[in-house]
């Protein structure tokens, strides 16, 4: 017995040593990322992820609707929770700011994320040497910069190091911790379908969940490196494994019900085809899908036939993936919506592939030769990991805030008109709510838009596409409709990344009163009779049909006019909390509550305890139908609705069979004892 654990000692020192270098290799990369607080790359959308972390701080346990994007929406479809969990946890135990503690965060998990990998390596493979090359070469090569022009172009040379690129430059985190915790998964999932513990089958189940509320990338990849792992891996009866992976899948999506809900799905299948570019399935696309899964099936085939190793076999199979949908995505067509994000994908999986196919081909040449090769491949590691370190030491850029244009816009606002919804354009719109609390009528990420009509008011905003001299109306027109006071526009002195999408920034210019200006930027007002967000209406000016486009504006008229008119008394609109308000108002027959707040199910309203109606118009903002005349106070709570209860009921299931599980699991079988 002492033999024994003295043998796996020693195994272990090679292990250990080599985490312990993956951690020092990475961390000298990344080092300079934990002094960062605000980036000097403001055109990133890591802004986004700040604001949720800082508001989630701010505000703990108010998490049921999120009054900031898009006209409000329902919290969890502000993004996938996981890393701003993390970072609100983080920022709430250090008294650190949200920002400080999301790059820290973020920098902790790059740094683990190749030890990960070399983990899962070594799980599969019980290759100690190609599992450590494969883990080293993660760290500092970019194996789609080095195959795809483009993205070499992009990241500034085939030698520069995209994964860290994409985490800088464009503020990707939640994606990289999906990436770092994928590895870790697919190693439980493993151990739960080899051994058929139930310790690992929980943790198979309690990564998984954190890999899929981490990012949308990692609910594409899970599965796909599941389904590969399950082709390379035969085990008998071949029903079992499956079934246990579906099993636990089920049981995990019932437990993060809540944060992943079926309306949530569906706001991401609606909007995910058009964000980014257009993705819809052409012919062309059906064709592109045949062939990528026939070219699947043959490699599958093939490497059955060459008897491959179960390992090389998951590296391989599961590294044509995301290679195949970033290839055909920069030949011009797209089989998965935004293809050339898995990029970063494709750089974890390809080393693995590529690391142990030459390692099964070494296994037949001299000892020699295969001395000399490993050398030859240790000493560019080394040659890449030194280039990595100066690349990154270049790229990480800290900037002082108050010098951003958005933040002097945003202070600005904070200061003369807190409270008050404006259209924050620009990269301005990312960083915006990490600094105030006021809200935004655009913002956050479109592919969560539940407001699907709040897009095709930016678009028309922004282009001024075939508006002619009416474009400053139009604009102005959807601004008072949407209740944004306000407009920031970017000026031709602005660090705004995104200035030059404004077309005509210049349009407001004499039409509408100018707040502030700086080479920064402008602030414009929207004159409106009144500054709150409810509004006494007649029925006959609610908005009955959805325009065709941003110049259809003839379904509006009527409920913009009637906001305008003062025939109808004013209302008055007090958020108590991030979901709940209270609105007053005097109504006669006829009139119902106009409010500019997107409407979900879920939303309720009662006036003296009785519930009243409430329904969502055509371009997706919220009425109420009182049950009152004369003076009218209703009280408005976002309470989820029946989607709500519903999905805390199987999350609340899932951890009780999760309990019930762990529990039957710790008692010895007959026998044993």
């Amino acid at each position: 017995m002492r033999k024994s654990r003295k043998n796996r000692a020693v195994q272990a020192v090679p292990v250990l040593v080599s985490v312990l270098l993956l951690l020092l290799v990475n961390l000298a990369i990344v080092a300079k990322l934990f002094g960062v607080e605000y980036s000097a790359y403001n055109g990133s959308i890591e802004g986004t992820f700040i604001a949720i972390s800082r508001i989630m701080a701010k505000y703990p346990g108010q998490w049921q609707w999120w009054p900031f994007w898009n006209g409000g929406l329902p919290f969890e479809d502000a993004y996938l929770p996981f890393m701003h969990w993390l970072v609100a946890g983080f920022s709430l135990l250090t008294r650190l700011s949200a920002a400080r503690c999301f790059h820290i965060v973020t920098a902790a998990i790059y740094v683990c994320s190749p030890a990960a990998v070399f983990w899962m390596a070594l799980e599969l493979s019980r290759r100690w040497g190609a599992s450590l090359i494969a883990a080293l070469a993660y760290s500092c090569v970019s194996v789609s910069a080095l195959l795809v022009p483009a993205i070499s172009v992009d990241a500034g040379g085939a030698l520069n190091l995209r994964r860290l690129q994409v985490l800088v430059f464009y503020g990707e985190a939640p994606h990289i911790v999906a990436l770092a915790l994928l590895p870790v998964a697919v190693v439980c999932f493993s151990r739960a379908l080899t051994t058929r513990q139930v310790k690992w089958q929980l943790l198979a189940g309690g990564v998984s969940a954190c890999v899929v509320l981490s990012n949308a990338f990692g609910i594409v990849m899970l599965p796909v490196a599941l389904a590969c792992w399950l082709m390379a891996f035969p085990l008998r009866p071949w029903w079992r494994a499956p079934l246990t992976v579906a099993a636990i899948g089920i049981v995990t999506y019932c437990w993060i019900s809540p944060w992943l809900s079926p309306s949530m799905i569906r706001a991401i299948r609606a909007n995910a085809p058009t964000t980014g570019g257009d993705f819809r399935y052409t012919e062309r696309t059906w064709i592109a899908l045949a062939l990528v899964a026939g070219g699947f099936a043959l490699l599958w085939l093939g490497l059955r036939l060459f008897r491959a190793a179960p390992h090389l076999r998951f590296f391989l199979l599961l590294g044509y993936v995301p290679t195949a949908i970033v290839v055909t995505g920069y030949l011009g067509t797209a089989i998965i919506p935004q293809p050339l994000r898995y990029q970063t994908e494709m750089d974890m999986v390809l080393p693995m592939a590529l690391v142990f196919a030459g390692a099964s081909i070494l296994d037949r040449v001299p000892a020699r030769a295969r001395f000399a090769v490993v050398a030859a491949v240790i000493g560019g590691l080394g040659f890449q990991t030194v280039h990595s370190v100066l690349y990154a030491r270049n790229l990480i850029r800290p900037v002082e805030p108050s010098h951003l244009s958005e933040y002097q816009i945003a202070k600005w606002l904070d200061t003369h008109r807190p409270g008050e919804r404006a259209f924050i354009s620009g990269s301005s719109t990312f960083l915006y709510n990490a600094f105030t609390d006021n809200p935004q009528l655009a913002g956050g990420h479109n592919q969560h838009t539940v407001n699907t009509f709040i897009p095709i008011v930016g678009f028309t905003i922004y282009s001024g596409m075939n508006a002619g001299d009416r474009d400053a109306e139009y604009s102005i027109f959807w601004l008072k409709a949407f209740g944004a006071h306000l407009i920031s526009v970017p000026g031709p002195g602005s660090n705004d990344y995104y200035y030059k999408g404004f077309v005509h920034p210049e349009k407001f210019d004499g039409v509408l009163p100018l707040l502030w200006r700086s080479g920064a930027g402008s602030i414009y007002e929207v004159p409106a009779r009144s500054a709150s967000l409810a509004h006494v209406i007649p029925a006959s000016a609610i908005v009955t049909r959805t325009p065709i486009h941003g110049l259809d504006i003839a379904p509006v008229e009527a409920y913009v006019a009637a906001l305008e008119d003062a025939i109808y008394p004013p209302a008055t609109f007090r958020w108590k909390g991030m979901s709940e308000a209270e609105i007053e108002a005097t109504l006669r027959p006829g009139q119902v509550i106009g409010v500019q707040v997107t409407y979900e199910r879920g939303w309720e309203a009662w006036v003296n305890g009785k519930p009243q109606r409430v329904f969502g118009d055509a371009i997706g903002q919220m009425v109420i139908a009182p049950d009152c005349v004369g003076s009218c106070q209703v009280s408005l709570a976002y309470t989820g609705g029946w989607e709500h209860r519903a999905t805390r009921a199987m999350s609340l299931a899932a951890m009780l069979a999760a309990i019930v599980l762990g529990w039957r699991g710790r008692r010895p079988k007959r026998g044993t004892a």
